[in-house]
């Protein structure tokens, strides 16, 4: 019996290079560092242990930039 020809799409050479330039453009090239007091750790070590969040530097990174973007959604220069 033949075997079935494969349907899939192989990947361009041009997209595998597209994305090694997207993952240059997105490396994290730029340090900034934050001191919590006490009560601050205690609230967010609870809150990862709580969720099962294992990174906690992605989960602080992704709620400073998930604030942001929303402040800046509510305040987006308007004509009228």
């Amino acid at each position: 019996m033949a075997k079935k020809k494969s349907t899939r799409k192989k990947k361009d050479a041009v997209s595998v290079d597209a994305m090694r330039n997207r993952k240059v453009q997105l490396r994290r090239t730029y340090r900034k560092t934050i001191l919590f007091n006490e009560k601050e750790k205690a609230a967010i070590d609870g809150y990862c242990k709580k969720y099962g969040i294992k990174s906690k530097s992605a989960f602080i990174r992704n709620a400073v930039i998930s604030h942001i973007l929303v402040d800046m959604d509510e305040n987006y220069p308007s004509l009228f």
